[in-house]
């Protein structure tokens, strides 16, 4: 009887590719079940974000430059009262523009809310205080100044405006996060914390 070894080797060789297309494809929906978990996880954290929100963590600038923040400038505290440490900067969220933010850093979260809260209504929202001798802390105060241009036809060289929206408070830090109103400013909060300090959120 006369075997053929090549059909043999040929009929292995399907098997084991065969085997191999399997298992690439076990791993393709592995990821993309765990994509969608984390994605879902990631929109509920979005969701049930508060303007103010208790942490067990003490946060640090660092946390944020390993979120691929960058920094534009580190301000002196003197004159804030209680602040450890302050910072503006930008991040971008993937297929958005870059948002601007700046970071009051407490000793905790108490801190943070007693100390920082009128700071941060202060310098946030319609009735931001931007002119020096308004501010009760003027330090960075032309970061918090966004200005827009007389549109087309008008007469006049436009208006300045708060850079941020509104502010949130979380865990050890005061957060002032552009936007055009408190929600949106709290939108960009929160995109920006699920990063630096993602959740499972049931």
């Amino acid at each position: 009887m006369v075997y053929n070894f090549n059909l043999f080797l040929t009929s292995n060789e399907s098997m084991t590719s065969l085997k191999s297309s399997r298992l690439i494809l076990s791993l393709i929906a592995l990821l993309a079940l765990s994509g969608c978990g984390s994605s879902d996880n990631t929109q509920t954290q979005l969701d049930v974000f508060t303007q103010i929100t208790p942490s067990e963590r003490s946060f640090t600038i660092d946390d944020f430059k390993s979120a691929n923040f960058k920094i534009s400038h580190e301000y002196d505290v003197e004159g804030l009262i209680g602040a450890v440490s302050a910072s503006n900067g930008f991040w971008k969220s993937s297929g958005s523009v870059a948002k601007e933010y700046e970071i009051r850093f407490y000793a905790s979260h108490a801190d943070a809310i007693e100390l920082g809260t009128s700071l941060a209504i202060e310098a946030s929202g319609e009735t931001a205080l931007l002119d020096e001798e308004d501010a009760t802390w003027d330090v960075g105060l032309k970061d918090r100044r966004a200005f827009f241009a007389g549109g087309v036809g008008t007469h006049g060289s436009g208006t300045v405006q708060a850079m941020y929206g509104g502010y949130a408070i979380y865990g050890n830090m005061v957060m002032l996060c552009e936007g055009a109103n408190q929600d949106q400013a709290l939108e960009h909060c929160a995109l920006l914390m699920t990063i630096v300090d993602p959740q499972v959120v049931e």
